[in-house]
């Protein structure tokens, strides 16, 4: 039952337990994406990166409530069309604001910048909904604290992880397709990466399997640290001819 609105989430201390509750766990998986590069990236930069992750939360905020409009139900269309969008804008502003400047000088960097871009868009989406979870137990103060912390926790393995695995899936083909000078390895991965998502969507609303999600997540995050590896011996992009 909720007692409050989105101005409730902004008041003090709510916007300070919110503001801890969203920030520490992603501020965790900042360091260890940044700690992966290694030549580290401008912190002007990667704070524009955060900030396009926030401009691709807006993006597929509406563009998802468009989507449902049209639908009219959360169904598995729905949310196979939900991760493709998630996962394009975040792609998209990256693209378009980061790949094109000189600092985008190794094929690392692809996945690196994508992995900020999911971080800005985590932050958004999780402060969203912890405020949701906030307002729904705020006659019971003491649990509302408490299910906030547990909600921040399963984000941070959950939900913050989602987006970042994906992320740099698909950063990962794009340095592999400027490589190659084909599209084939981005369109692949930037495929899978959605269907990772859509599987997520999936398995976290049926309660009698979504944690079955989490070992997935964590043998993905495996492959990806190979990816990494691979990219970090790469020493450069090669020509960027189009595709």
């Amino acid at each position: 039952m909720a007692t409050g609105n989105i101005t409730t989430c902004l008041s003090y201390p709510h916007i300070f337990l919110l503001s801890l509750a969203t920030f520490i766990p992603l501020w965790i998986w900042l360091e260890i994406i940044i700690k992966a590069d290694p030549h580290p990236e401008p912190k002007l930069l990667i704070f524009f990166s955060i900030l396009l992750g926030f401009l691709a939360t807006i993006l597929s905020y509406y563009s998802e409530l468009f989507l449902y409009n049209k639908i009219g139900d959360f169904n598995n269309i729905y949310f196979f069309y939900s991760a493709f969008i998630e996962e394009f804008f975040k792609f998209l502003v990256i693209f378009l604001f980061i790949f094109r400047t000189k600092y985008f000088d190794e094929p690392v960097d692809a996945m690196i910048y994508m992995g900020f871009s999911a971080i800005g868009f985590s932050i958004f989406e999780t402060f969203a909904n912890l405020c949701k979870v906030l307002l729904t137990e705020l006659y019971l103060p003491f649990y509302s604290f408490f299910f906030v912390i547990v909600v921040s926790v399963f984000r941070f393995i959950g939900a913050n992880f989602l987006h970042i695995l994906a992320s740099a899936i698909i950063g990962f083909g794009y340095a592999f397709s400027i490589r190659m000078r084909r599209i084939y390895p981005f369109i692949f991965s930037f495929l899978s990466s959605v269907f990772l998502h859509f599987i997520y969507n999936l398995f976290i609303i049926k309660e009698d399997i979504s944690l079955y999600i989490f070992p997935i997540l964590w043998a993905i995050f495996f492959i990806v640290i190979i990816q990494l590896t691979i990219l970090r011996k790469e020493n450069g992009l090669g020509t960027r001819t189009s595709y």
